[in-house]
């Protein structure tokens, strides 16, 4: 008897196991299989209605600015307020019209600063389609507010949970971002014919997302970062069918592009792709009717071309304490499209008091304070420089010299304030209290 015993729990266990490993196989099979279903349309994608909530209702046509109350997620107040999971807070932005029949060649800080938020709001817009207690249809609420229609975000329906999360790892999908697309009307002025103002920003960096970060360029001379890239084309498809879909006419359409984060480093890709196809059968909108802010992307591009005039309608503004934008190393090739366009430096003789200013701004906007001091913007601010000594180039870090370098660049970054510098919610309250004449075009 005592001989069976064990024998019949072995038994038990190894039904157990066995039956648990099944269940396995068949939800990830069952997630993957939804999660294909719905890409190729077989399965319809819900999407958010902001008009189905309270306060969502679009504006009256305004001339002139409108300023407006915004609501988005702040990873500072998730991570301090446990009775506000979703991170929900809000801050006053303002919006023109009158900004986009400017040169948009020429850097409008207002026209940045508001798509500063906007950039936060659409990263915020996963939490609603993650059923995050307490989210609300942010991008709806805000584009909305701001005389927007059209609102399309039903491209996060299937990139927010984590199934699916999963179903993208499985299919292999990951080379993607989450997307929300809006328009608006722009009435002409002395008798000019109206146009078309369509709204596009790209949410940043999200769950399985993050392994197409590290899909670099492979090595190809004036290559785009593959990950970026891949994601930058999709977009680009759905812009085009959108822009079809409202009855855009190209020579009378002005497209405004925004992202923070990774969602920058895409946005930038779509703006010099738009800015390529303005001169072919191919095009959006006129050169001159592209606009595009990014905020903290990272490198996108290897092209020796990425300083020509033609892009001379990009702007990615940068915190030099922020070390995302400097991946992948300038040394290693990268950079962006377009100008830099540099927040002012902890070495700037005027930089405490423009700082005390971010700080109070960032307070009033989260309820906390920044939790980044002079030292530690100093020691992020010379991350770039300690990395190029000691990887000098990509080829360099794939070599055991270059895997030991990599960890000591690594090993000396203090992560949680390297995040501060980071957040969504620096980049707002730096753009709205700093002075534009402050700021370096690079």
């Amino acid at each position: 008897m005592a001989t069976n015993r064990p024998r019949s729990i072995r038994s038990a266990a190894r039904i157990v196991a066995t039956t648990f490993f099944c269940l396995m196989l068949v939800s990830v099979f069952s997630i993957q299989l939804r999660y294909s279903a719905a890409v190729f349309g077989f399965l319809p994608v819900p999407q958010a209605n902001a008009y189905e909530h309270e306060g969502a209702a679009g504006q009256a046509r305004v001339d002139g600015p409108i300023t407006v109350s915004v609501d988005y997620t702040s990873e500072v107040v998730a991570g301090n307020d446990r009775m506000n999971p979703s991170g929900l807070t809000s801050t006053q932005m303002t919006f023109d019209d009158a900004w986009l029949r400017a040169d948009s060649h020429t850097y409008n800080h207002d026209l940045a600063t508001a798509c500063a938020v906007l950039s936060a709001v659409v990263n915020s817009e996963s939490q609603f389609y993650g059923s995050v207690d307490g989210a609300v249809p942010y991008a709806e609420k805000a584009l909305s507010s701001l005389g927007f229609d059209n609102v399309r975000t039903e491209s996060f329906a299937l990139r927010s949970h984590v199934l699916d999360q999963i179903g993208a790892l499985f299919a292999g999908s990951h080379d993607v971002a989450a997307y929300a697309f809006a328009s608006k009307t722009l009435e002409g002025a002395d008798g000019e014919p109206d146009e078309t103002l369509i709204f596009v920003g790209i949410r940043g960096s999200y769950g399985i997302e993050w392994l197409s970060n590290f899909n670099l360029a492979g090595g190809e001379a004036g290559a785009d970062h593959q990950g970026f890239k891949r994601a930058e084309s999709e977009i680009a498809e759905a812009l085009e069918q959108y822009a079809k879909g409202i009855g855009a006419d190209p020579d009378h359409t002005r497209v405004l592009v925004t992202g923070h984060s990774r969602g920058g480093a895409v946005a930038n890709l779509l703006a010099a792709d738009l800015d390529d196809r303005a001169a072919t059968d191919r095009a959006l909108a006129r050169t001159d009717g592209v606009y595009a802010y990014t905020f903290a992307a990272p490198g996108s591009t290897q092209s020796i071309e990425r300083n020509a005039s033609s892009y001379g309608n990009i702007f990615n503004v940068a915190n030099p304490s922020d070390i995302v934008p400097k991946l992948p190393l300038f040394t290693w090739g990268y950079g962006h499209y377009g100008a830099t366009v540099e927040l002012p430096d902890v070495k700037d003789s005027t930089f405490s008091r423009e700082y005390e200013a971010m700080q109070a701004a960032f307070q009033a906007n989260t309820g906390y304070a920044n939790p980044c001091c002079s030292e530690d913007l100093g020691a992020l601010d010379s991350f770039d420089v300690k990395a190029a000594k000691t990887v000098p180039s990509l080829e360099n870090m794939l070599s055991i010299e270059g895997v030991v370098g990599t960890v000591q660049a690594l090993a000396g970054i203090d992560y949680p304030k390297a995040l501060a510098a980071h957040y969504p919610d620096t980049y707002i309250a730096w753009m709205q209290t700093v002075d534009s004449r402050r700021m370096t075009v690079v």
